[in-house]
């Protein structure tokens, strides 16, 4: 893994979390781990799963907390409504199939 790599994944998780600052003040890392969780690709939470481990040199304190969620494995509660897709009206979104 270069340092490019990783640096433009901690700029990318402090720039989520700067936004969700804005958008929902007090909810960033709530809302950053879930935008992590649903729409980062799992190379990428590895990576910066593996950055945080190291000391998570560079991550706001928001996107910090936010990944260090990402480690538990668990799917968050959604946030936004780009990450209710799927969900049914108890919020779960295990799909019909089975």
């Amino acid at each position: 893994m270069s340092a490019t790599t990783i640096d433009r994944l901690v700029r990318m998780a402090n720039q989520i979390a700067a936004e969700f600052d804005h958008q929902q003040p007090g909810n960033a890392p709530a809302a950053t781990y879930d935008h992590l969780w649903h729409f980062w690709d799992p190379r990428m939470k590895a990576q910066i799963l593996d950055h945080a481990a190291g000391g998570g040199d560079g991550l706001s304190p928001a996107a910090a907390i936010a990944v260090a969620r990402l480690a538990d494995g668990r799917e968050p509660v959604s946030q936004t409504r780009a990450t209710e897709f799927g969900a049914d009206a108890d919020g779960n979104t295990e799909g019909d199939a089975g």
